[in-house]
């Protein structure tokens, strides 16, 4: 019986070095991706590093605000009370002078090394219940009398303690049942200058805003410690 051989040549073809159409299509989608991606991210990295450094900021100023109201509170309890830093002697125990034939404890010394005032001792004490390391310069105390039971007279603003007259308040913590005003202000250098228009234009600068906390309040009744000199012709400009 005759076979027959069934045979299938396979011949060897070289693909053509030559990209596909198919390939270059792709390659030029891919590139399209990657411009549109390009311009996307420029769009958006402006504003989103603007919202970013808005927050930061707007947390510095959050931050520094709380402090400076914690020191405030501890300021003008310490002032109504009519309270000095009291100095100690070389053992270790507190110092008292006399004033006016009343003993009452001896303040500290200021930087002239004379008895500090009650206006520095209340500044200093703000600044020992403070965080932020602030010029003395940079906090003021104001006071006005007024008779009983009137309120004190404030600015237009609502801001600025005032003699009953309008003129402007005494500088220094003032007497028993005298309204006190203690205010701190701070100059924060932010990241942005956002914050600098939205807080008011400052002299400090476009990144600069002012952080201001302010408190009025009425001193006590008389009590030894308001023996104590009131606030030094020199301690304000």
């Amino acid at each position: 019986m005759d076979c027959f051989t069934l045979e299938n040549t396979v011949a060897i073809r070289t693909l053509p070095t030559a990209k596909c159409p198919k390939s270059l299509l792709n390659e030029r989608k891919r590139k399209r991706v990657k411009a549109q991606t390009t311009v996307e991210f420029s769009l958006i990295v402006l504003p989103f590093f603007a919202i970013l450094f808005a927050m930061i900021d707007y947390a510095q100023i959050y931050f520094y605000e709380n402090s400076l109201q914690n020191a405030m509170r501890e300021a003008t309890r310490f002032a109504t009370a009519g309270r000095v830093i009291q100095a100690v002697n070389a053992g270790g125990t507190p110092a008292y002078t006399t004033n006016a034939g009343v003993t009452v404890p001896k303040a500290i010394n200021d930087s002239g090394g004379r008895e500090a005032s009650r206006n520095e001792c209340i500044r200093w004490w703000f600044l020992s219940n403070c965080v932020i390391n602030l010029p003395l310069s940079n906090i003021t105390i104001t006071s006005a009398p007024t008779l009983p039971g009137v309120a004190p007279t404030i600015s237009p603003d609502g801001t600025t303690l005032q003699l009953t007259n309008g003129a402007t308040a005494n500088y220094g913590p003032g007497a028993a049942n005298d309204y006190v005003q203690v205010t701190a202000i701070y100059h924060l250098n932010t990241i942005t200058p956002l914050f600098t228009y939205l807080g008011g234009y400052s002299h400090n600068g476009i990144n600069s805003y002012p952080v201001r906390v302010s408190v009025i309040v009425k001193n006590e009744p008389a009590l030894l410690n308001f023996l104590h000199t009131n606030v030094y012709s020199d301690e304000y400009p």
